[in-house]
């Protein structure tokens, strides 16, 4: 009998955390921390997980991509960066891959013709926050986020139907090819708030991302 009890006690905690999966993988349209990129024929839609930014603290967004173009397209999804332009005080939040590091495709998801997919990362940007202190207005007020995508997939057809989880080699002609095929495309920029102190105004949606590794 205790068995039973506890065999039906992990299903239901298992279809409880796919269901807070399921919810948390969404854009709410008229979320103020929501961006819009539209580039031909393939939108992106994107929401901030918080609107505090804090040094040493990752920025989590979920974004999702709409292919309205007739063929596929492919985005390198869990390559993330982030860096900070003093200057204009915007945060670039970059997803995908513009240049495939030490000459290696990285590991993609195709999302095909008609179709969209919704995807979470984040990533880290260096913000010394001394810096900030010493000079006036020099805080990050803006988050812009740019997404690369694959658009012409016909040359890498084998290395994206290869059966494996490791980055694979590009030849040079290839290598070359990814250039001609990737196509960058740029949200609006986000308002965002400041604290100096790191993890400062964090509520759960910011817990929610450190728990996620962003």
């Amino acid at each position: 009998m205790k068995t039973s009890r506890l065999f039906f006690a992990l299903i239901a905690a298992i279809i409880a955390l796919h269901a807070a999966a399921a919810v948390a993988a969404t854009i709410d349209m008229d979320d103020p921390r929501r961006a819009l990129g539209r580039e031909d024929d393939v939108r992106v839609d994107a929401q901030l997980v918080q609107d505090t930014i804090s040094p040493g603290t990752p920025i989590g967004i979920t974004f999702q991509i709409r292919n309205l173009s007739a063929t596929p397209v492919a985005i390198a999804d869990k390559v993330a960066s982030a860096s900070y332009d003093s200057d204009t005080r915007t945060i670039t939040l970059s997803v995908g891959s513009e240049v495939p590091e030490d000459g290696l495709m990285p590991r993609m998801t195709t999302i095909a013709a008609g179709d969209t997919k919704i995807f979470r990362c984040g990533a880290t940007p260096m913000i010394n926050p001394a810096a900030v202190r010493a000079a006036a207005g020099a805080a990050p007020r803006y988050v812009q986020i740019k997404v690369t995508v694959l658009r012409d997939l016909t040359p890498f057809e084998r290395l994206l139907s290869a059966d494996t989880h490791a980055s694979q080699a590009l030849s040079d002609e290839l290598f070359d090819r990814w250039f001609e095929s990737n196509d960058t495309i740029f949200l609006n920029s986000v308002p965002v708030r400041y604290s100096p102190r790191a993890g400062g105004f964090a509520g759960a949606d910011q817990r929610d991302a450190n728990s996620a590794g962003f």
